[in-house]
């Protein structure tokens, strides 16, 4: 299954806007800017940082006390992203799910029929900021992350 089908049954796809500030000076959207987009659309996925689980995000799940921290982030790099005026789509599922710990796919993708230019994969660590150790995270919502969809 492909990345944008995985997005339609278990995330969701977010547009993220390329601005000029993207752009490097050979006139495609630089390494740095592809993950300013991709951490764009993992916050709209699973919740805005700094107001903790901002409604609508996958986070809204766990306590607030819960904060999550990316452990490791793999790229890979498929084609070149160049500007455009309408939005990438960036696709974010919930790939699997661990202990303390799930990982987040992603595709960004210049139209909804593209092929993924930029594949990332991230580990998310959920982490109890009363303790500042990692939290077990609950079957019940490791079930629901992988079966979850986000409302855009």
């Amino acid at each position: 299954m492909s990345s944008p089908e995985l997005a339609a049954v278990r995330g969701t796809s977010v547009p993220v806007a390329v601005r000029y500030d993207d752009l490097g000076s050979t006139g495609h959207v630089d390494n740095v800017a592809s993950m300013r987009i991709i951490e764009e659309a993992r916050h709209t996925f699973l919740g805005h940082p700094v107001t903790p689980h901002a409604p609508g995000g996958l986070l809204d799940l766990v306590p607030s006390h819960i904060q999550h921290l990316v452990r490791r982030q793999d790229i890979e790099y498929r084609d070149e992203l160049w500007y455009q005026a309408e939005p990438f789509l960036v696709d974010v599922w919930v790939s699997a799910v661990g202990t303390t710990s799930f990982r987040l796919g992603s595709a960004i993708r210049t139209s909804a029929d593209a092929e993924p230019a930029v594949t990332p994969e991230a580990v998310i660590v959920l982490v109890d900021l009363e303790t500042g150790k990692p939290w077990p995270i609950p079957c019940e919502i490791g079930g629901q992350f992988t079966g979850s969809v986000i409302p855009q």
